[in-house]
Parts: C-alpha cells; sequence; structure tokens
C-alpha cells in the first residue's frame, strides 16, 4: 500500500477521531435519561468543547499548510554544474550521456523552443543548463535519478529539478514526428535490400520486440496490472527498429501484465496495416508474437524441432537480436528506464512516464551518430 505524507496522516487520524466522538456521543445520547443528560452538562460539556475545538483547528492547519514543520533551505550552489561543462570529455559524457557536440546540436534543436520562454521579467536558466538537469534524470537509475540527487548534484531545488525535465521533455517531444518516423517508399526499399543482402530476408523492413520499462514502486492506481511476470512492476513498450538500429515506432502504455501479442494488436501498425506495409513486407518478431501478414515469428514448439525449421529459428534469431541490441543501447544510455522512479497515483501520472519513455526513444535515434560506452 502507498505511504502517506505525515500531513495527510494527521489529517486522516484527525476525521477519524472526529468521527468516533460523533458515534460514541450519539450511542451515550440514546441510552442515556435525563439524569444523565444534565450530569455530563456540568461536569464534562465545557472540557468536551475545549477538546474539540483543538481538534478543528489541528485539521483546519493540516489542510491549510503545505508543510507541517518549518522549512529548512538547504545551501546551494551551481558550482557543480559548472565544473560539468568544464570538465574533460569523458566526464562530461559521463554526466551527459553523450558528447559535447551532440549535447550542443541537441541545445540548437530544443532551444528556440517556446516553453524556454516567459512572460515574466524573470529569466529562464539557459537551455543547456536545463537539458544537463533532464539528462541527469534520464541517464541514471536508482536514487540517482532521483529529484533530491539531480538538485544537490546541480544546485537547484527538487522543484526545480522537476520544472527543468517537464520542459525540455516538451520540447524535446515537439520534434518526434521528424525524429521517429517510419520509413518511406524509397527508404523502405533501400532497408529491404540491405536485409536480403546481410541477413537473407527478402521484403523485412526490421524487427520488433516488447520490452518491459521497469518501475521503482508499485503504482498506487491499478498497481496490481503493473505486476509482471518478472516479480516486478512496469510499463509495456514495443519497440520497432530497423537494420541500423534506428527505432522506427514506439507504442508504450500497456500495464506490465499485459502480453506482447495483446500490445501488438492494439498498435498502429496491425489496426492499420495498409498504411505501414505494401505488397510482401514484414517485420522479424519472436514466438511471442501472431503470425500474419506483417509479422513472421520464429516457430514454436513442437514445429521447431524438425530440422528445417530449426534452422530457419538460428537464422531469425541472428537477424532479429538487432531490436535487442537496440533496446540494450537505448537502456544502457538512458538508465532510468531500468526503473523508472516515479509514482503513478493516477492517469496523468501514467502519461508522463510514457512521454519519458518516448522521450529517451526519441533521444536514442538522434545520438545514434554519437557513440557512447
Amino acid at each position: 500500500m502507498p505511504r502517506l505524507v505525515n500531513r495527510k496522516e494527521l489529517v486522516r487520524s484527525v476525521d477519524v477521531k472526529i468521527l468516533t466522538d460523533l458515534v460514541l456521543h450519539d450511542v451515550l445520547d440514546s441510552s442515556s435519561d435525563e439524569e444523565d443528560e444534565m450530569l455530563c452538562e456540568t461536569d464534562g460539556s465545557s472540557s468536551e468543547d475545549d477538546e474539540q475545538i483543538k481538534i478543528a483547528v489541528v485539521r483546519y492547519f493540516a489542510t491549510q499548510s503545505r508543510y507541517l514543520s518549518a522549512r529548512v533551505n538547504s545551501p546551494k550552489t551551481k558550482e557543480l554544474a559548472y565544473l560539468i561543462f568544464q570538465s574533460d570529455e569523458l566526464t562530461f559524457k559521463r554526466n551527459a550521456r553523450m558528447t559535447r557536440q551532440a549535447f550542443f546540436a541537441v541545445v540548437d534543436k530544443i532551444g528556440s523552443h517556446i516553453v524556454f520562454r516567459n512572460k515574466s521579467h524573470h529569466e529562464q536558466a539557459p537551455v543547456p543548463d536545463q537539458l544537463m538537469v533532464a539528462l541527469s534524470r534520464f541517464g541514471f537509475d536508482g536514487s540517482a535519478s532521483s529529484l533530491w540527487t539531480a538538485g544537490s548534484r546541480l544546485g537547484i531545488g527538487e522543484g526545480t529539478v522537476s520544472l527543468y525535465t517537464e520542459r525540455v521533455m516538451y520540447a524535446l517531444l515537439s520534434l518526434e514526428k521528424t525524429v521517429v518516423t517510419w520509413p518511406n517508399t524509397s527508404e523502405r526499399a533501400t532497408i529491404k535490400a540491405r536485409i536480403e543482402k546481410n541477413q537473407g530476408f527478402p521484403h523485412c523492413l526490421g524487427y520488433v520486440d516488447g520490452s518491459l520499462i521497469g518501475l521503482q514502486e508499485a503504482p498506487s492506481m491499478c498497481g496490481e496490472d503493473y505486476y509482471t511476470r518478472k516479480g516486478s512492476y512496469a510499463i509495456n513498450a514495443m519497440i520497432v527498429c530497423d537494420d541500423l538500429k534506428r527505432i522506427r515506432h514506439v507504442f508504450a502504455g500497456f500495464p506490465g501484465c499485459s502480453h506482447d501479442h495483446r500490445v501488438f494488436m492494439y498498435s498502429k501498425l496491425a489496426l492499420n496495416p495498409f498504411k505501414y506495409f505494401s505488397g510482401h513486407e514484414y517485420l522479424l518478431a519472436d514466438s511471442a508474437y501472431p503470425v500474419s501478414d506483417i509479422i513472421v515469428p520464429t516457430f514454436k514448439k513442437p514445429l521447431a524441432n524438425s530440422h528445417e525449421n530449426t534452422a530457419f529459428n538460428t537464422a531469425h534469431s541472428q537477424a532479429r537480436v538487432i531490436v535487442e541490441q537496440t533496446i540494450g543501447m537505448l537502456k544502457g544510455r538512458f538508465q532510468s528506464l531500468k526503473a523508472l522512479r516515479l509514482r503513478i497515483k493516477n492517469k496523468k501520472d501514467h502519461e508522463f512516464a510514457v512521454y519519458w519513455i518516448r522521450t529517451c526513444c526519441m533521444l536514442h535515434n538522434m545520438l545514434l551518430d554519437d557513440e557512447y560506452d
């Protein structure tokens, strides 16, 4: 069960106290005679009224105050952020998850976005600073991607870390249709020729596979649906890539309990295949996917036991390993996808997690030519 913050715990305990007093008061009133009521009025009415007033005051301040105790401002410095930008190439790459040249290329792409402009006289932080904050969350898993850790490393508050991350995601997602694209007719012809030459599969457009994007904690909204066969909580993401490890399609959002087959059947590729495939074009997939005009999976047992089908499965797996390598590259560079440190309490939180996944997939494509170890 999700843990309540101290303020909510206090409000809940006060509500229970008030409800209990009301119930007891009704019970005592119904069972007492006039003499008992006279005694209660003369002896205890004043003390009961004082206690009820105190309870009401406590509840009022608990609901009107964001914090129960006084806030202590922690000392902050932007010296650490400055040192990152002035660091050597290896240190910069470890923090930004990309080379310096690639970093500022991303800044150039999103720097003019309206989200980085204020209508007030108070100017925002420079776009490179905001991007570095967001990347410090995308690129690390566990506590290293927490708001507190990112804020303390870069000399800003937790709320500012969250704000910068949201701005960067919004700016990047505005470019999604130009970065994560389905190949056009000429591109499909080139891809099919490469795959047939290198792997022996004619008319093949690429590879599809599902990946579980882990969650650090169980969602409070329908948490059981996110529970996976691996004993953890996750969001299912279907990823399609070509032979150059470029992500061509992302369909994320189904909870972790969903089978890859089901996720695929609700994707745009399955619902409207004629928009994405023509002729005999198809994708290679593992045995979890259904056999169809656009999907060629491996054989399942017992059919997989025959000599011919075993040879086919071997060649199929050797070709399809590219999508597994692509997912490995994605999670290796943006390690937050191993276990998102996000709390999913409602639909809005779930959508934010999906946007996070799609943003990382976009960055993967933008950084394909940027070597990262």
